[in-house]
């Protein structure tokens, strides 16, 4: 068999007989240099893309790709970094023992130690290390670099030995292999347990952080040879590039306004100090007398214009191609659900199409320290949405630089899914 896609028939031949032998352990292995059971732990299962990557047609009559080109294109690695980026600063947020440390040690009429911390602001740091963690594995799955899906697989293994620690505080590992939180039985776990497990030197955040940075080092290598296989592919006259967007520039073009307009209207609602929208006014009254309280005019003058540009942002991203966008976008939808409860209490509903709508007069007589809470607590509301606006915006911009090219016969194109729509116009 002959060599494809860098898979000699010694590693395809382990690959397809370990399918037909479960009793066979040494026929499940040295797929890619890692056992077909762990790649499939990471992959879920699919066997998909290993057979499209096995018999897709090589170029240059079969030659395989040079080794100092990256298996992964320049897209998926930058992915993969922010992805792990995120992650190392969830787990920066939650292992810091300064002055903006989340635990703090206290001690007792009697002189013994002991953990304690806000509840509420240490759930939301620990919600946003699950999701980050989650996106990196999804991030990962899409890599062919050995050195990252190792990695990823170590980090994945680790888990799965802390699965027990992990249960007790309320984390649970799913059949993906992605975490879940239960809110109500982290808020109930032994404040000490958490800490352990979140702060403390080798505990199972200090690892998950040296293990996501294994993978940004990784990626950053191979994102190295991306970009020297880029430079190289742009001299090629085919429009046909792997690496041009899926979406056109006028769908690109739409998202990244969507998401500059939400970010602007996010931004009104999370400033604090004295621009902030949250501090208490002193109106007087027409019979003489004085009142302080919030000004619930202005602040739900500003969250309508916000829900009305997300609601925006949903639309403009539901029909996108670009994995980065849609995984943002989802990331977005599924936070903004798990906020459903607080934000219904102030007015503000999702419906079926995820949209956002709020309630005038029971959003004026709600408590607007529950508002504040929502749009400025640290990994609240506000926060997260925050990241997953700007990722959305990030992933339309770095597509937008990429979606304009030349033919061959000077022509020219936004991309592959927009035709000539430009050619069209001259």
């Amino acid at each position: 068999m002959a060599n494809i896609s860098g898979y000699d028939s010694y590693s395809m031949g382990s690959l397809f007989s370990s399918t037909g032998n479960a009793g066979n352990n040494t026929a499940a292995s040295d797929f890619l240099g890692i056992s077909y059971t762990d790649y499939a732990s990471i992959r879920n299962g699919s066997y998909r893309k290993l057979l499209s990557s096995y018999y897709q047609k090589v170029e240059n009559d079969g030659k395989t790709s040079s080794s100092s080109e990256s298996k992964d294109s320049k897209q998926t690695l930058t992915s993969i970094r922010n992805a792990a980026d995120d992650l190392k600063n969830s787990a920066s947020a939650l292992l810091d023992k300064g002055k903006n440390s989340l635990f703090k040690t206290k001690t007792d009429e009697k002189g013994n130690s002991y953990v304690d911390y806000d509840t509420d602001e240490v759930y939301k740091a620990v919600k946003s290390f699950v999701e980050d963690y989650n996106s990196l594995l999804d991030s990962a799955a899409e890599s062919d670099t050995t050195s990252i899906l190792r990695a990823a697989k170590s980090m994945v293994s680790y888990t799965e030995a802390n699965q027990k620690a992990l249960a007790q505080i309320g984390i649970t590992v799913g059949s993906d292999n992605k975490l879940s939180i239960d809110e109500d039985k982290f808020k109930e776990a032994s404040k000490a347990r958490v800490q352990s497990l979140f702060q403390s030197t080798g505990g199972y955040a200090y690892q998950i952080n040296a293990k996501a940075t294994s993978i940004d080092s990784y990626a950053a290598i191979e994102e190295k040879k991306a970009g020297n296989s880029d430079k190289a592919e742009s001299y090629k006259s085919s429009i046909k590039s792997t690496s041009t967007s899926k979406d056109s520039t006028k769908t690109l073009g739409a998202i990244e306004e969507a998401a500059e307009d939400a970010n602007k209207t996010l931004a009104v609602l999370r400033k604090t100090g004295t621009e902030s929208l949250f501090n208490m006014v002193t109106k007087k009254n027409e019979d003489g007398s004085t009142v302080t309280d919030y000004d619930r005019d202005a602040i739900y003058k500003a969250v309508k214009n916000f829900i009305k540009d997300y609601n925006t942002l949903i639309d403009k991203t539901e029909d996108s191609e670009t994995t980065s966008i849609l995984s943002a976008r989802k990331s977005m939808i599924n936070n903004t659900s798990s906020y459903k409860t607080s934000l219904s209490a102030v007015g503000i509903t999702i419906g079926s199409d995820n949209s956002l709508s709020i309630d005038e007069e029971k959003f004026k007589d709600s408590d607007m320290a529950r508002v504040k809470s929502l749009f400025q607590d640290s990994y609240g509301f506000g926060y997260q949405t925050e990241k997953q606006i700007s990722k959305i915006d990030t992933s339309a911009e770095k597509e937008a630089s990429k979606s304009n090219t030349y033919s061959d016969s000077g022509s020219y194109t936004n991309n592959y899914t927009s035709g000539d729509w430009y050619n069209s116009l001259i």
